[in-house]
Formats: structure tokens, C-alpha cells, sequence
């Protein structure tokens, strides 16, 4: 109990003094400086960083001299920004920070010239940094794993913390073999807004695509060298080489944005507030940086198809096929049509695969075959069917043979050839009653062929609508209705068009009106955060949107807001009591949660159901 009472006593001090302070941190933020900061003393090999921040929405950013510092990343940026309420007042703070990381490469001082960067149009100046190199102690090289996570914790993105890693099922095919490439993305760290910015380019490959674009990416967890990643599937192709030779599979770029806390370990104590100051809400040095990544590429020596028992009709399919046929009549008389039916099923090039070499009797009238597929893709590659469809007419009657049609593929499992074969197709022909005079076609496509049955179309008979002469629209008070009525409809848009643009030149009563329109959007933007977890910009989503609704509301600028004056003009305005409150306390409320302690989704679905409540009901009171 004693304990307990020295602990609030300190908290009550720590509170006053933080109080008196206010005032002067509040003008030191309002200058705008661009610092630099850094290790002052490192050793040779040491990966470090080098942070410049500036107070301010910096722009034009110039790089300092490093001198002998091997600079291996940067200048990668992030910003930070935050909503205080102090004494019923709204603040508002941002910085802009720029980071490097830097190699020590030898030993000796390190002058480190100052950095430039833009503010409204305005010049500033950094400070210029020494720092002393030293020798590296104990074989230091800035890669244990211990250096990695602290480095980690400090806001550095190392190589090994996020990569992407390409894959090969195969990296000695045959010609024309499937081959399927993976990438995979691999990271220790949290990411967010990943896009591809560049595909790999598959130079003398046929490629499919396998991923489905709308799937969620599937995450596992892997040990690689002692450190636990999460691996997500970014994309799977399936390849097919069309030459021999060595290829290469070129690397893919991906862009993402890398999130990294900064903040320090906790100290070991047995004070029981130490945990309420080192509460999550108290704690948001996170740092976003903007990295891209890249693969590597993938060398694919493609081996030439055997010459050793190769098929004389070989033509290219490769993969593990089965090969059907079908006639759908052997007897019909002539001028009749009939159809033979291919189809080949299996896993490979299948949409690579040439047509079949049908040679049907002089005696047939041939067309173009018909070609259907049903090709599927799933992480495995490409199975499915080819089916192609010929149509044959025979023009006179008697017995006729057609040719085997013969399909070869080879194996790459396997290593040897395959030939399927239809055998020979008898097909018998008998004397039709009216030779040649059913059928009727006009190109070389089967879908064109048609059966007329008679040569001779019957005269149309019957009551025909017959016209007077002379009766025309033109002239006509119809006409001149339909002349009118696009000049009636230009001049009604014109008005309201000039209404429409009279309202919008009124800024002040556009933004009156639409109060209550951008308060629910950004009601929704912070149920979006509230949904992810990102608590810190949900409160500040929720602050901006009830503070945002008042100023837009009334035409007042944020920066004069504050408790009081919400509750004046509320009551200037007439609204009932209950109203005022509710929407007083809502504000109180969302400072009081992003310190209180307990269950951090449970409080921001209360506060985001208070104040979409006390937006409607303001609304409400207030039209």
C-alpha cells in the first residue's frame, strides 16, 4: 500500500510538470528545424543509421557528403503525425523523417556534411555530424542476429528482415517441358500496400499465369537460419521454352511498404505505472518505409527432345497425353454431312499442341475444323482437353478409307516417345434421291453450311399496309415537336447547370452542407483502421471527424475550436441540452480512451458508436 502511494505521488508531479511545460514545447514545434542524428562512436563493419527530421512537410530533400561511409540504403522516408488536446485546444504535429543506413568501412573520424531540404518554399540547413570509427571488437561484422532484431527495433529494415525468392520446379527441362516458376515473399516484419512493379519477363518461354488475382495470398510460417518468417505466395506462372539453349527467367520487382517500431526496451522495474506509460497508446514511433523489392534471376538450360525413337509426325506436343477419336455415322448417303471428332486430354503444352493430319478421299468436300478447348490452371500447371471437329461432305456414293491419324507426344517423366493411333476409318456411301441439291454453303466454315430443302422461296401472300402519297414527316407538327425538344433539353441543362455552379462559388454553404457528408467518411475510414487494429490513426480519424463536422458546420477554422466554444455554439444555435452533452462528452471521451488501460478493440467500437451517435443526432437538432 505504501508502495502505491509513493507511485501515485510520483504520477501526480510527473502530471504538473508536463503541464508547466506544455507552453514551451509547444513553440519549439512551431520552428521548423531539419536535424541530424547518429551513433557517434561505431566500429568497422557496423551497419548504423543516419536520421534527419525535420518538423515540417519537407520537400526537396539533398543528401549530405558521407565521406568514406559506404551507404547501402536510402534516403528512405516516412512521416508521423499526431492530434493533441490540451486544455479544451486541438493541436496538430508532423514531422517528415529521412533515413540511411551506412557501413563503416575503415577506421578514423567521419565529417558528415550537412543536409538541405524545403519547407513552404524555404531553405533549411541540418547540422553536420562527426562520428569516430574504431576497431571492430570481438569480429564484429553488423550481422549476429542479436545486432539484426535490435537493429530491427530500432527502425533499420535489414536485407534479411523482407525479401521476395523465386523459384524453378525445374532448371534442366526439355524443349516444350511445363516448367512452373514460384515467388514466394518472405518477412519478419509488418508490410502494407504491396503492388507489383515490375513482372518477369519470360524471353523465348510460352507463360500462363496461374494465380487467381482475386484470392486472399496464403501465409505460412518458416525457420530459416534460426529466425521465424511469414511466407506468402505472391504469384505461380507455368512456362513452356520454345528454343534450346540457356535462358533466363528475369527478376520481378515488388513494392511494399515496411513498418518498423523505434521505440526503446522497456527498463526492468517493479513499478506498477510503468506499464500504463508503456501502453501501446503511449508508444506510436513507428516508422513506414518505402522499399522495393527484387528477385533473382533463374538460369533455365534447356535441353534438346531425343532424336532416339522420335515418331516421323512428331509435332512438338510434349507433356503425358491420351488421344480419342469419334465418327458420328459410317453410313450415309451422298451429299450428307458427317463429323470425326479428335480430342486430346492431358497435362503439358496442351495449347501448344498442333492440329491432327486428317486426309480425308478426294471424293469429300473438306472445311476447316472447329476447335474447342477446356483448359484449366491450378498450382500443379495446365491439364485440360483440345478437341477439334471435322466436317466432311461426301459428293458421290461408294466405299471410302480414310487414313490413321496418328498422334504423337513425348514424355519428359518418362524420357521416351508415345503415338496413338485412330486406325483406319471405313466409311460406306450410297446414292442419294436428289444428289447435291440439299446442301447450300458459302465459305470454307462449317458453322456456314445450311440445308435449304427447296430451291424455289414461296411469293409472300396476304394484306399488304399500303401508304398515301405525299404523306411525309417533314413539315409536318410532329417534326417540328421533335426539332424543339433538343433545344428545350439544352436550355433546362443550362440552367440547372448554372444553379448547380452559383452553389458551388459559395464555399461557405458548400461546406455547410456537406458537414455532415465528410464527417460519416471519415467515420468509415476509422472503422476501417478499427477493423485492422491501427488504433492510433482510428483516434485520430474519430477526433478529426467530430472537430472537422463543428468547423465545417459553422464555417470556423479548427484551430479556434475548443470545448467551450462547441458547447456555444450548439446553444447559440438552439439545440436541445441532451444533444449538447452527448456530443461534449463523446469529445472527452476519445481522450480519456487512448490512455485508458483494457481491451483496446473494445474501447474504439465504443467510442466510434458514441460518435457516429452524436454526429447523427447533431445533425438532426441542427437542420
Amino acid at each position: 500500500m505504501l508502495k502505491l502511494k509513493e507511485n501515485i505521488k510520483h504520477l501526480y508531479w510527473l502530471t504538473v510538470i508536463l503541464l508547466l511545460l506544455t507552453p514551451f514545447i509547444s513553440l519549439a514545434d512551431d520552428a521548423i528545424k531539419l536535424v541530424g542524428s547518429s551513433k557517434l562512436v561505431v566500429e568497422v563493419g557496423e551497419k548504423f543509421r543516419i536520421v534527419y527530421e525535420v518538423n515540417g512537410e519537407g520537400r526537396n530533400f539533398t543528401s549530405p557528403m558521407f565521406g568514406n561511409l559506404q551507404v547501402l540504403s536510402g534516403p528512405n522516408s516516412s512521416s508521423n503525425s499526431s492530434i493533441q488536446i490540451i486544455n479544451g485546444q486541438m493541436q496538430q504535429n508532423y514531422s517528415l523523417t529521412y533515413t540511411f543506413i551506412v557501413s563503416a568501412s575503415k577506421e578514423g573520424e567521419v565529417n558528415i556534411g550537412p543536409a538541405t531540404v524545403k519547407v513552404d518554399d524555404k531553405k533549411y540547413t541540418s547540422n553536420t555530424i562527426q562520428i569516430q570509427v574504431v576497431k571492430a571488437s570481438g569480429g564484429n561484422t553488423g550481422q549476429s542476429g542479436s545486432s539484426q532484431n535490435r537493429n530491427t527495433t530500432d527502425g533499420i529494415l535489414q536485407d534479411d528482415d523482407l525479401y521476395i525468392k523465386a523459384f524453378a520446379s525445374k532448371t534442366n527441362p526439355y524443349l516444350g517441358e511445363q516448367i512452373i516458376v514460384t515467388y514466394r515473399l518472405y518477412t519478419r516484419v509488418p508490410i502494407a500496400n504491396l503492388s507489383l512493379k515490375k513482372a518477369s519477363s519470360f524471353n523465348g518461354f510460352w507463360s500462363k499465369n496461374l494465380t487467381d488475382n482475386n484470392q486472399q495470398l496464403q501465409q505460412s510460417r518458416q525457420v530459416i537460419n534460426g529466425k521465424e518468417y511469414t511466407v506468402a505466395e505472391i504469384s505461380r506462372y507455368a512456362v513452356f521454352p520454345q528454343k534450346t539453349g540457356k535462358l533466363t527467367i528475369e527478376p520481378a520487382e515488388l513494392e511494399c511498404v515496411a513498418q518498423l517500431r523505434t521505440q526503446q526496451k522497456r527498463s526492468r522495474s517493479n513499478d506498477p505505472f510503468e506499464d500504463f506509460f508503456n501502453d501501446p497508446f503511449f508508444n506510436r514511433n513507428v516508422r513506414n518505409i518505402e522499399t522495393t523489392l527484387k528477385s533473382k534471376p533463374i538460369t533455365i538450360n534447356v535441353k534438346t527432345l531425343p532424336e532416339q525413337g522420335k515418331p516421323a509426325d512428331f509435332n512438338g506436343a510434349v507433356g503425358d497425353f491420351t488421344f480419342k477419336s469419334g465418327l458420328d455415322r459410317n453410313q450415309l448417303v451422298a451429299n450428307d454431312a458427317l463429323t470425326l471428332t479428335l480430342s486430346i486430354s492431358g497435362k503439358g503444352n496442351l495449347e501448344l499442341v498442333n492440329l491432327p493430319d486428317v486426309r480425308f478421299p478426294t471424293d469429300f468436300e473438306t472445311y476447316d475444323p472447329k476447335v474447342s478447348s477446356n483448359i484449366k490452371t491450378s498450382s500443379s500447371g495446365i491439364n485440360g482437353t483440345k478437341k477439334f471437329e471435322y466436317l466432311a461432305i461426301p459428293r458421290a456414293p461408294g466405299d471410302f478409307v480414310v487414313d490413321p491419324v496418328v498422334f504423337s507426344f513425348f514424355n519428359p517423366i518418362e524420357k521416351k516417345y508415345y503415338s496413338y493411333s485412330t486406325g483406319e476409318i471405313n466409311i460406306k456411301v450410297e446414292k442419294g434421291d436428289q444428289s447435291g441439291s440439299g446442301i447450300t454453303y458459302s465459305s470454307s466454315a462449317q458453322e456456314d453450311i445450311k440445308f435449304i430443302g427447296k430451291d424455289i422461296r414461296h411469293i409472300k401472300s396476304g394484306p399488304v399496309e399500303l401508304q398515301q402519297i405525299g404523306i411525309y414527316l417533314f413539315g409536318s407538327v410532329t417534326y417540328y415537336i421533335l426539332i424543339a425538344f433538343p433545344i428545350l433539353l439544352l436550355v433546362i441543362f443550362i440552367i440547372l447547370w448554372k444553379q448547380q455552379e452559383k452553389r458551388r462559388s459559395n464555399v461557405s454553404m458548400m461546406k455547410t452542407r456537406k458537414a455532415n457528408k465528410v464527417a460519416k467518411t471519415r467515420l468509415q475510414k476509422a472503422d476501417k483502421f478499427k477493423k485492422e487494429g491501427n488504433d492510433k490513426a482510428f483516434y485520430d480519424e474519430i477526433a478529426q471527424g467530430l472537430w472537422g463536422y463543428i468547423a465545417d458546420k459553422f464555417n470556423i477554422k479548427q484551430a479556434s475550436l475548443s470545448i467551450d466554444t462547441v458547447k456555444e455554439i450548439l446553444t447559440s444555435k438552439s439545440a436541445d441540452e441532451q444533444v449538447i452533452d452527448n456530443f461534449v462528452n463523446t469529445l472527452h471521451n476519445i481522450d480519456f480512451a487512448r490512455f485508458a488501460p483494457g481491451d483496446a478493440s473494445g474501447k474504439m467500437e465504443t467510442v466510434y458508436n458514441e460518435a457516429l451517435n452524436a454526429i447523427s443526432r447533431a445533425e438532426k437538432a441542427l437542420r
